[in-house]
């Protein structure tokens, strides 16, 4: 078989292959969150055009938040986790 038509896994460093399989998860699990923070907005039946104070318990590193920052919407995120929060506050 020849090389160009072997799998990169099996062809390539382990390190190649982990950032790739990592860059396609990283930006798949952000598409997941953003529509599920799409959903809950929806189902909050929030005003139109208006800004609402919202409070983000779990936020994690904050990915739902970047969503209702760009909605409009102020929010406060807290986490179980004191290694992710400070992420947030960035």
């Amino acid at each position: 078989m020849a090389s160009s038509c072997r799998r990169p896994e099996h062809s390539a460093p382990p390190d190649v292959v982990s950032r790739t399989v990592y860059c396609f998860y990283y930006s798949r699990m952000i598409e997941i969150q953003t529509q599920m923070s799409e959903r809950a907005v929806e189902l909050l039946s929030l005003p139109e055009g208006q800004p609402c104070f919202l409070l983000d318990v779990g936020c994690g590193s904050g990915l739902s938040g970047d969503y209702l920052s760009e909605e409009g919407h102020y929010w406060v995120g807290v986490d179980i986790s004191t290694y992710l929060c400070p992420a947030v506050a960035l």
